[in-house]
Formats: C-alpha cells, structure tokens, sequence
C-alpha cells in the first residue's frame, strides 16, 4: 500500500512538474509575445497617423469636428502606448517568476490593441459638422460688379418672405454662382438670429440620394441610422431638420431631386432651399419660387477685374492697353475667364505678346457643348499659353483626380516624378525642384488653387477647368474619379483607343473576368485606381486584356494577393501599392525588366517579392512601413541604378548592412534602420564623404522602434533616431555618431543617464533645427545651469518632449541667477534658442514651462502645444516679488537685478511672434502667467480639458473691421460646458467673444 502512495505521489509530482515545465515553456517566450504586441502597436500608430491626417483636413473645412468617439479612441491608443512603454524594462529585467506574473498583462495589452486596431476603422467615418455652424464662415472671393451686391441683396430680401421656400440661382459654368453663394451663407451667418441654422452642401455631378441625405444629416453632428432605405432615411432626416429653422444651400446641381424624397420639409418654420446650377431646367424642376440667373460682368467691370488681377505694378502705355482691353473682351464678362486669362498674362509688357495673345485667343476653337464652349475656349487659351509640353502634361495629369479633390502637394510631386514627367533631369533633386516650380506657375496663372491645412500644402482644380481639361484630353481617356461607382464601368466604355483610365475614389469592389476578345485594350498605358478601399478582388484575366499597361496604381485598396498574369505587363515601369495592407501574396516580378518605381509603402507585404534582384532598371523602392521582415543579402548591389531607397518597417527586424547601402552609388533619398552601432558609425562615416543628400537613419535597441514626432511640425530631410543608445559617451560604452550635417534628431530611452542636451558630444555647435526627445528617465531640465552659452543649438527651431517623465521645466529657476552677467545670456539680438516651435506631450511631472525671467529665451516663439502634463499648474511662473516689481525700472532695459538676487522685469513680458497657442488636456492648470502676457501676433488659441484654468492673462490683438485678418485672433477654441463661464480673459479681450 505504500508501495502504491509512493508511486501515486510520484507519479503526481511528475504531473505536476510536466505542468509546470509546460506553463514556463509557455511564458518563456514572453519575448515573443512582447515582439507580437508591438506589431499589433506598430498597426495601431499607422491607422493613428492616417486618422490624424485624414481629421486634421476635415476639421479645417466647414462644419467638421472630430467625433468624441475618434477622440476617446486616441486617448486610448496613447495609454495602450504608456502601458506598453512602462511594461517594456519589467520585462526586460524580470526572471521567471516575474514573467509569468507579467504574461497576462501582455496578453491583456494584446487583446486590447486587437480591439482598439478594430475599432478604427471607423466605418461610421471620423469626424462630423460642428452643431453650431455659425461659428464658421466660408472664406470667398471678393464680389465684383454692382450686380452682384444687387443679387445678394435680393436673396437675403426674398428668404424674409413667407411664400418663397426656394431659391435658385442659375447662369453658365464661370459666372460666379459659388462665389455669390459663399457671400449669402457668410451673411446668413452673420445676421441669422439664434434659432437659424445655415447649411451648406457641395453636391457636384453626385446622384446618389443616399449620398446628399448623409452629408445633410453630417451638417448637424448626426448619423443616419438607417443605412439604405432612403424612405426611412428621408423621415428621420425630416425630423431633425423640423426642430429648427434652417436655410440649405445645394451648391452645383447637375441633377434634379424630389426635396420630400431627401427628407428636406420645406416650410416657413421649418426649411428653406437655395440652389445653384448651370442649368434653367433644374431650377423649374425644382419649383423654385424665385429664379436669379448671373450675367456675365459689363465691359467695364469686366476690365476692371481684368487689371485688379493683372496686378498693381501694371502700368499700359495706351498702345497696349488697347489690345489688352480687347483681351479681356474677348473673355465674355466671365469672372473665372477673366482671372485665368489675365493670370496668364502677367508680367507682360510688350505690344507684340499682347497681340499674338489676342490673334490666340480669337482664333481658339473649343468643340465644348452649348452654352460651356465660350467658357472652354477661354480656359482652353490659358491652357494653350502655357507654352510647355512638360507643364501641359501635368496639368492634364492633375484633371484624373476627382472633383474638388484637395490633393497634397507632396503626394502630387512624388507621383509625377514616380510617373518619369521631368526624366529628362538626372537627379531627383532637379526633377522635385522642377516640379515645385511647375507648380508655382500653374497656380500663378490661375489654373490650379492653393490652401493650406494646419500647415500643410494642397493644390485644387476649379471645377470648370477640369471639365476643360478633360475635354482636352479627349476620347484616349476616361475619367470616372469620385463619382461613387460600385463596378467597373460597362465593356463599351473601354474604346480601343483608350490609353488612360482613372477610377480614383469610388467604391469598386472587384475586378471581375474578362475576356480577352471583348475587353482588348491595345494602347491602354495607366490605369488609376487608388482609393477604392472596397477593392478586395481582382482576376487575372483582366490583366491579359492591357498588354501595353505602365502606369498600375492600386494604392489605399484592399487586395490580399496580386494575380500572377501581372508578371506578363512585361512594358509596366510604375506599380503603385501604397496602403495595400491587406496585400500578402505578390506573384514573380523577374519579367517586368521595365519596372522602374515599386512603391509597397504601409503594405501588409512581409517578404521579398520574388524576382526583385531582376529589376535593373529600377529607380524607386519603398517598403517603408510595410510589413516586411528582412531583407536578404545581395539583392540591394543588384539595383544599381536607385535613386530611392525606404526600407524603415514596422519590424525591428528589417535592418540593413551598411556596405550594402554604399554600393549604390547613384542612391540620392533613403530610409533605414541599423541593427548596431558599429554599421550605423560605418556609414555615419560614409556620409562625411558622399552619400545620398537626404536621409532618415535609425538605430534601435530593444523591441520598440516607433517614432516619436507629433507629426505638427515641419520635417527635414536629414534624420537620425536614436532608440536605446547610449548618446553621451559614460561608462563602457561609445556613443553613436551623429553626421555633421543631421538637421532633425530624436532620441528615445538613452540608456546613459542624458541630464540635458549639451551632453550629447559636439551637439552645442552643430546645425541642428529640430529635435525630439522622449522617454528619457532622469532628465529634469533641458537646459541646466552649467550651460549658460549664448552659442547653444543656435539654430534649433523646433524642440519636442514626449513622455519625459521626470522633466520638471524647459530651464532650471537657478539658470538666470547663477549668471554671471545677465545680458551676456539673454542679450536682445543675440538670443539663447532661436525655437519657432515647442511641442510638450505627457511630461507627467512637469508643473511649469519657464519662470517669467527666462521667457526671453522664446522670443521667437511661433507654436506653442502642450499637451497631457498633469501636475502642470502654470505656463509661466512668477513669484509674488517678481508681480510686485513688474513695471520696475527704466523701459529701455529688459531687467534689474534686486538685493536678494532676484531678477525682475523692467516691461511686461511678451511673447510677440507666437501665433498657435494650444493647451490641452492640463487638468492642473490655473493659469497661463498671474502677470499679463503680450501676444500681439496670437491668431490661434486652443484651451481643451483644463478645468482649474480661470485666468488667460493674454494681451492680444483684436480684429478690427475693414483690416486685414493676418496679424489678430482668428479663431478660438474653447472646451463647451460649465468651465466656459467661469474663464476670465484680461483686458482686452471682451467675454462677448465666448458667447455661442
């Protein structure tokens, strides 16, 4: 019996240690797990990227707001970030015991990003209109001719009557429907009383019902529940828009709709409608009550006009004005007529251009249709003066965009030097510079328009020079971008002839079987097909079809598996798979020889494409941010001929060897990551001696690799990111070299104790302009006392701190005292930082930016953000001293200095170049100075989530009517709810400006 409990009992132990062998078997690869999570992390911050970009450019038109539900998403993103950050070092220290009791915090962290990376798609979409509209108005073009102010007039005067519910105003393309429309909505805006709401709706060639319902329901920050009964959509829509008066304004219908079958209750309580069109027809259709048809301008507004935009320094001697007058007759009193054709004529003095311009514009014939041919022959002139075929051809380039697309202009410029438009230039440098200047000149002269999102560059077509431009490329090409398509368009719109397709942003979900005899397409060279984020399916028949195919452009689409006959478009030099995450499987590329850009950038590809080493002649590889995970040996001194070169991934694993890299001799771009710091000195080395001229070199340790840039802030084109590296030299350890000429350094998680800045070797003097720190432990002050050089970072412009938990402010209180002559330090004309912009993001420790006596030291201070510091109480620190004495002393000097050491201000302090101001989620936060500070040149202030803030003690400008905008506040944005009325704004701001 014993016998037996003492194999019973061994028999269990054995049990129990097989168990406990298969439970630390389980957790030893917590490793891993670990690389696994931050996959799914490196996921995360690419969909939070997108987001952030795709929310910036709504929220800068009309109405848009992000929703409280992508706001709550972020915040979560960024503690999935901070958990992870913070579960890294127990990891990496712990022993056994230690991990098994972490493995479930991983597996907690995974399930959550699997969650969160799910929850982004937002298939409700991001953002929504702002509930009060009337905080926005449009920006517009100045009204021209006295009919104009009468037609403006005339509606504002009819929307007061009871029996006019519609309104449309009707004249040909060019006129300035849209122009007069902005002027009504803006003056709607202004005079409507606080039960009136004004909504605008760019409707365009749009036919779907559906499709208007929904951007009518997102003017007022609402979702439509039902998602395809338009009957049930019209009823709910009906009701919201009951509960108020409101006036729509459709602008640009091409087509009729029953308001009834939108769910538009027109009424004198309820609704009022103002439309415009090219089209009489529509408007009668529409039963509009009052009809506005839009003349074109009399000869002498028209000629007005035409020397208002010809510019100021124009001086006629009276030979040439004559002929110009006859110019801009010729352009039929049409207002964008007139401004695209005195654009082209700029900067023209001489008789003979003037006339040879006039024998043009006469003789120009446009087979346009009806009452658009005067129009299109005008434009069609300016097109012609353009008087470069390399220029027409991006012009033409940019008409295969959709409608009213804003496209960036760096997107634009990468795909026309991708697509060979400027290969007669050997460098890549050339061929961007001469883009630029493309660019410049097709805006200069009227024909393409630009703004500017937060800082960030887009180009657009006027509507009526895109319809121009496509007439002009005629039947070899169609265009069928943005119109909403859910299948291809049908077989007998394919014509033989075609040689470029473009099917930009619909919602396409396939590509389905061809066959070959029917769907030939002989001469077919580009087929455009980004943005149809429905794609998922495409058969390879389709492919045997377009022989001759070079331009393929999938991009933002979700295909899982190229089909393998795209190995036999044996002439394709461009295939285009940028946000193809989806994308897997790639067949065979060794045949496609003529290949000379692949761009796989934020793919979901994870190995070598098979054939890549046979691609000679190519010029561009982009595996940026794909999911590649290595990259084998030797294919690289294969493609001599790059010219571009990213292969920074999402896996740390993705490295590359150094004299791999400086084989390519030709290489002018590059992005990469170094496994160690012995072949990133290699080539660090390299560099000092040749190279490419921009670059992006990263090193990294450890199992994290994200970047830490905010992404607000302007980008260089000579990078280093240093993560987990020792960077000041202490100890057993060399640091790693930086190149002479890096402009933009991040560094992540020094492993070397890095107090401040200056202990970086030979940082002081460099040329630095921006630089990111984040995750640095121990460092407290950026700035310490024994730096009290005038000559630090002199021309570092822009300084970010992410996640510096121990840093307590910018400088330490001590800096300014321990000086010994104060001037010497912050001497007017000479000063300390010359920063333009400072970004301050979840320094949890941080109670102050500066004390009042060093905010010199921002005097050139444009931005300012900070954002998530807990503990932070207030911007700029004053003692009750320094309050006392502020107005002290002679006002020619900047300080004096008392008994007890303290320094005070002899005028009050100022930041006079800061025009951002953004302060975020600061829970903390009293006040920006107990003193009052002047910012002359503020135009954007942005207080979110600060609950204890009760005094903004800023000095600003305010805008002043009949005086230009530039130099005042232009917008304010304030947390809505109980906080709004307990903020005091000092003199001279009025709290009438924080009235709805």
């Amino acid at each position: 019996m014993d016998k037996l409990n003492m194999v019973k009992e061994a028999m269990e132990t054995v049990g129990a240690s097989i168990g406990l062998a298969r439970t630390v078997g389980s957790f030893t690869n917590v490793g891993g797990k670990m690389d696994n999570l931050h996959q799914k992390l490196e996921r995360l911050t690419g969909r939070e990227s997108d987001i952030l970009t795709e929310v910036q450019y709504a929220e800068s038109r009309l109405g848009q707001k992000r929703k409280r539900e992508v706001g709550d998403w972020q915040i979560n993103v960024q503690r999935l970030r901070g958990d992870i950050s913070g579960l890294e070092p127990r990891v990496a220290e712990g022993g056994v015991r230690q991990r098994v009791s972490l493995v479930n915090q991983i597996n907690q962290l995974t399930t959550k990003a699997e969650e969160l990376i799910e929850q982004g798609g937002f298939s409700g979409g991001l953002t929504h209109a702002e509930e009060d509209t009337r905080a926005y108005e449009l920006v517009t073009k100045e009204l021209v001719g006295e009919a104009s102010g009468q037609n403006l007039n005339k509606v504002l005067s009819r929307l007061m009557e009871d029996d006019v519910l519609t309104i449309g105003i009707y004249g040909m393309g060019g006129v300035g429907k849209t122009t007069l429309v902005t002027h009504i909505h803006n003056r709607l805006l202004e005079e409507a009383s606080t039960s009136r709401k004004v909504f605008w709706v760019t409707v365009s060639q749009e036919r779907d019902v559906l499709k208007l319902q929904q951007m009518i329901s997102e003017c007022f920050n609402h979702a439509l529940r039902e998602k395809e009964d338009k009957l049930k959509r019209a009823a709910e829509l009906s009701h919201l828009l009951m509960r108020e008066s409101t006036v729509i304004i459709l602008d640009d219908l091409w087509h009729t709709y029953d308001p009834q079958e939108i769910g538009i209750p027109l009424g004198v309580d309820a609704c009022k409608l103002i439309l415009t069109t090219r089209s009489l027809d529509i408007c009668r259709q529409m039963e509009c009550d009052e009809l506005i048809k839009l003349e074109s301008l009399p000869e002498n507004e028209a000629w007005q006009l035409f020397v208002k935009n010809l510019g100021r320094r124009v001086v006629f001697t009276p030979e040439v004005e004559s002929v110009a007058k006859s110019v801009a007759k010729e352009c039929a009193g049409l207002p964008l007529g007139i401004v695209v054709v005195s654009g082209s004529m700029r900067g023209k003095e001489e008789i003979h251009e003037w006339r040879s311009a006039l024998k043009e514009l006469k003789e120009a014939r446009f087979e346009g249709k009806g009452m658009e041919d005067k129009v299109f022959r005008i434009l069609k002139f300016s097109f012609i003066r353009l008087n470069d075929p390399v220029v027409q051809r991006c012009f033409l380039h940019l008409a295969l965009y959709p409608e009213d697309f804003k496209i960036l202009t760096t997107d634009l410029l990468r795909n026309l030097v991708y697509l060979d438009f400027f290969s007669d230039l050997k460098s890549l440098e050339a061929q961007y510079d001469r883009g630029h200047t493309i660019m410049n000149k097709l805006v200069n002269v009227c024909l393409l328009e630009r703004s500017w999102i937060s800082e960030i560059e887009f180009l657009k077509m006027h509507d009526l020079v895109r319809d121009m431009a496509i007439n002009v490329m005629g039947s070899r090409c169609m265009v069928k971008a943005g119109l909403g398509l859910s299948t291809l368009p049908a077989q007998e719109e394919w014509v033989k002839d075609l040689e470029k397709v473009s099917l930009i942003k619909n919602s396409i979900e396939e590509i389905p079987a061809a066959k070959q005899q029917s769907w030939a397409l002989p001469r077919l060279l580009e087929l455009h097909m980004s943005r149809n984020h429905s794609l998922g399916s495409i058969d390879g028949s389709f492919f045997s079809c377009i022989p001759t195919l070079q331009v393929l452009d999938l991009s933002h689409t979700m295909i899982e598996m190229l089909p393998s006959s795209i190995s036999n478009l044996v002439n394709l030099t461009h295939l285009l798979l940028r946000f193809c995450r989806n994308l897997r499987h790639m067949p065979s590329l060794a045949k496609l020889k003529a290949l000379r850009t692949l761009d796989l950038y934020e793919s979901g590809i994870e190995e070598v494409p098979e054939g890549l080493r046979e691609l000679v002649n190519l010029r561009c590889l982009d595996f940026c941010s794909s999911g590649l995970k290595q990259l084998p040996l030797g294919i690289l001194p294969e493609l001599s001929n790059l010219q571009t070169l990213y292969l920074k991934g999402q896996r740390n694993s993705l490295t590359v060897q150094a004299r791999e890299i400086m084989s390519l001799s030709k290489l002018e771009k590059l992005s990469c990551k170094f496994g160690d710091v012995q072949t990133y000195d290699s080539y660090v080395e390299h560099l000092q001696v040749g190279g490419p001229k921009e670059w992006e070199l990263e090193l990294v340790e450890g199992p994290s690799g994200k970047n830490l840039l905010l992404r607000s802030l302007p980008n260089f084109s000579r990078t280093v990111r240093l993560h987990g590296f020792c960077v000041r030299g202490d100890g057993l350890k060399l640091p790693a070299m930086l190149p002479k000429d890096v402009q933009h350094l991040e560094i992540r998680g020094a492993v070397d104790g890095l107090k401040s800045l200056t202990d970086i070797p030979s940082i002081t003097n460099s040329k630095l302009k921006r630089c990111t720190l984040g995750e640095i432990h121990g460092m407290k002050y950026v700035v310490s006392v024994s730096q009290s050089s005038s000559s630090f970072l002199p021309s570092l412009e822009f300084l970010e701190l992410i996640g510096m938990k121990d840093l307590r402010a910018l400088a330490e209180k001590e800096l300014c005292a321990a000086t010994p002559a104060v001037p010497g330090v912050l001497h007017e004309g000479n000063k300390f930082w010359g920063l333009k912009g400072l970004e301050i993001s979840d320094c949890k420790k941080m109670k102050r930016l500066l004390t009042h006596v060093l905010l010199p030291l921002l005097a050139n201070l444009e931005k300012l953000l900070i954002v998530g510091c807990d503990q932070m109480e207030e911007v700029i620190e004053m003692t009750e001293v320094d309050i006392e004495c502020q107005g002290e002393g002679e006002t020619s000097g900047s300080y004096t200095r008392s008994e007890a050491n303290h320094v005070h201000l002899a005028s009050p302090p100022s930041l006079n170049k800061m025009k951002t101001l953004r302060l975020w989620r600061l829970p903390a936060l009293k006040s920006i100075c107990r003193a009052t500070i002047s910012c002359p040149s503020l135009q954007r202030v942005s207080l979110i989530n600060c609950p204890k803030l009760a005094c903004t003690s800023l000095l600003v400008q305010l805008p002043r009517d009949g005086e230009p905008p530039s130099n005042c506040l232009q917008e304010l944005k304030i947390q809505i709810g109980e906080w709004e009325s307990a903020v005091m704004w000092n003199h001279p701001l009025s709290k009438s400006l924080l009235d709805p």
